[in-house]
């Protein structure tokens, strides 16, 4: 019995000497970390910094990052102007984002944006940041991007918008203020609220308008424009212009035509043919443009008659008028512009 009771144990023993076929788990000689987090890339706007940055895929060693746990983002400020010597080793830990619950941050598509709202002009911010697991391990460090945050651009203005054929059409004016300024980019949103609005597109400097031609039909749109200038690579922006409401109308009405414009001695009168408009109540609105200026909406209410008398001109000026229709009450609805010939008032 004892005989029996000494083999077993020698077999107990010798099976945790050269093993018994018995599988598990394997465990790396040293634990892994994520991936490099590669470029940033930073926008500053008016009151804050944006860093956008996409999550890595894989650890370092190649495998797939299944437990990453969040981001550290790292932080140094200095006075715009002055050198920075050894930088990196003057960071210090600014902020976590947390890849489950990111309350600080938006994590969508594989890609996370950051704002840091805690900036001020005159300043040079750099940022660095790293990914971390479940485990604590932290991965490299991802090249830094600096960010002078200087005078902003100033921002378009008089915005406007309204339906064509092709989209919805934005038109503004350039800032008087036009030194540095790239272009215009022009945001899109369903609420007037600034944070809820997305890039849709941008056009150069020379251009002062841009056609939403993926807008929705019967659905209204917010819109701003933001001009932009670039520092060292990195996007500055301006604040956001005036926000204007559009729509683009399923059934688009037809326009006012023969618009006659004619100097008189009270100022400058409008005739057009009526539109008619079925089982509606047709109401007008009549925009002016000054010689090299953008048309801008003159009446102060809408108009029931087809004609209208301009008395806020001046004598040898020169103006061009445009005329819209639309159904009572529906503004949005509001028809293509249809254009007179140009006038000089001259009583």
């Amino acid at each position: 019995m004892r005989k029996a009771r000494a083999g077993v144990w020698i077999l107990i023993a010798s099976c945790f000497l050269v093993g018994c076929g018995y599988k598990t788990s394997p465990r790396p000689a040293t634990a892994t970390a994520p991936g490099d987090i590669g470029l940033i890339d930073a926008h500053a706007y008016a009151g804050r910094i944006v860093l956008k940055w996409n999550v890595p895929a894989s650890n370092v060693d190649g495998s797939a990052l299944r437990d990453l746990s969040g981001f550290k983002v790292y932080r140094y400020s200095q006075p715009a102007g002055e050198e920075c010597d050894n930088c990196e080793e003057k960071k210090r830990f600014y902020a976590n984002v947390d890849f489950q619950n990111p309350s600080n941050a938006v994590i969508r598509e594989g890609a996370v944006t950051y704002t840091d709202k805690d900036v001020s002009s005159e300043n040079v911010y750099s940022y660095w940041v790293s990914a971390y697991n479940l485990r604590g391990r932290e991965g490299r460090l991802s090249q830094v991007v600096a960010v002078t945050y200087g005078e902003l651009p100033p921002a378009p203005e008089h915005l406007r918008g309204g339906p064509e054929t092709k989209g919805i059409v934005l038109e503004w004016d350039a800032p008087e203020q036009m030194e540095g300024i790239r272009g215009y980019r022009i945001y899109r949103g369903t609420t007037d609220k600034p944070d809820e609005m997305k890039l849709i597109g941008g056009v150069q400097s020379r251009d002062s308008s841009f056609v939403d031609k993926e807008a929705e039909k019967d659905k209204p749109y917010y819109y701003q424009v933001r001009s932009f200038k670039m520092d060292k690579g990195i996007s500055l922006e301006s604040a956001p212009s005036s926000t204007v409401k559009a729509l683009l109308p399923a059934v688009q009405f037809q326009p006012p035509e023969n618009v006659h414009a004619a100097s008189t001695r009270r100022g400058i009168r409008l005739a057009w043919y009526p539109v008619k408009i079925e089982k509606e109540e047709t109401r007008y609105n009549v925009y002016r443009s000054e010689t090299g200026k953008m048309f801008e909406k003159i009446n102060a209410q809408p108009l029931v008659n087809p004609s209208y008398l301009d008395s806020k001109v001046v004598r040898g000026k020169k103006y061009r008028y445009a005329v819209t229709a639309f159904p009572n009450g529906k503004p949005e609805y509001e028809s293509r512009r249809a254009g007179s010939e140009t006038v000089t008032f001259a009583p």
